[in-house]
């Protein structure tokens, strides 16, 4: 009797899961405001009529998502790629993928799939997503990558003083993402990245100070290029307040760095044969009259 039982339960769950596929099947022929109703449901209550196959439910549901999204994207005759379908309604994208992720929480590409196409429609269904997935992952770096990379794009996208808040979150999944084992250099090293975006160079600094003694000569390489950025923008710093308050003494911007020479010296700026203040890497700063401001110049290969 006991070796009867799993095989009755698995008849009895193909069965009760027959139902469940021609329901979703009805949604699928109906007009698409009924379809949009129908396939609405909550991933709890499929997972209770499942009982136990959650993982087919998962996957056919799954199927579905991609379904949806191909007909949709079809229907629009757009490319398929991240950035050209946010016009494209899909009011049914979020609540797909997560009724797969209920059903099967360890499901990572319906996570992965909703970092790249949920943000450019909902920002906060496709973090709500990955937080969920990161809950039921914690070892999944790539996970953290997306979430971090979703915040670095809110950044680039924000108002100015709203930008260090947005790269700060980052550079925290990016640094969280990094310490777990077999996640990539380049997490630590984008970690730094939003902390030197964000202001926070001093944190950066230290990161990449302990880079530097790093067996991987990629890893100390990288770090060596980020002090040098490091350090420009703390010049730069300098020197655009050196300008600024050139400007507002004489009324107008020198006609050249060479102006403020001996000002930079006082701080240690580092200066060429021709008293100009030079970058890291031994190229003149440029000067931008029109905005008053210093810049590192092309040729230079200090990050920007």
């Amino acid at each position: 009797m006991k070796q009867i039982k799993p095989g009755l339960v698995l008849v009895l769950g193909m069965l009760l899961l027959y139902p469940l596929q021609r329901w979703i099947d009805g949604a699928a022929a109906s007009d698409t405001r009924t379809e949009e109703m129908l396939y609405l449901s909550s991933g709890k209550t499929i997972r209770k009529m499942s009982l136990g196959l959650e993982g087919l439910a998962a996957d056919i549901y799954w199927i579905r998502t991609l379904q949806y999204f191909g007909r949709k994207l079809i229907d629009s005759g757009k490319p398929l790629n991240a950035g050209s379908t946010a016009d494209i309604d899909m009011p049914l994208l979020a609540p797909l993928l997560n009724i797969v992720v209920t059903l099967d929480p360890n499901h990572l590409p319906a996570y992965r799939f909703g970092a790249i196409f949920l943000p450019e429609r909902d920002m906060l269904a496709a973090i709500a997503l990955l937080e969920k997935g990161i809950r039921e992952n914690p070892n999944e770096w790539r996970l953290y990558q997306d979430i971090a990379y979703i915040y670095w794009q809110l950044g680039n996208a924000a108002r100015l003083e709203d930008r260090p808040a947005f790269y700060a979150t980052a550079a925290d999944w990016y640094d969280r993402g990094g310490q777990i084992e077999g996640a990539r250099w380049w997490m630590r090293d984008l970690a730094g990245l939003m902390r030197i975006k964000g202001g926070s160079r001093e944190a950066a600094r230290a990161i990449y100070t302990g880079y530097l003694t790093s067996d991987e000569k990629t890893i100390s390489a990288q770090a060596v290029g980020r002090l040098k950025q490091l350090r420009s923008l703390d010049e730069l710093d300098v020197i655009n307040s050196v300008l600024a308050k050139w400007k507002e003494a004489n009324g107008a911007c020198p006609s050249d760095l060479r102006a403020i020479a001996p000002a930079l010296r006082s701080v240690n700026i580092k200066l060429d044969e021709t008293s100009v203040p030079v970058d890291p890497d031994g190229f003149p700063y440029l000067f931008d009259a029109v905005n008053c401001k210093a810049k590192l110049e092309m040729r230079s290969s200090v990050p920007r």
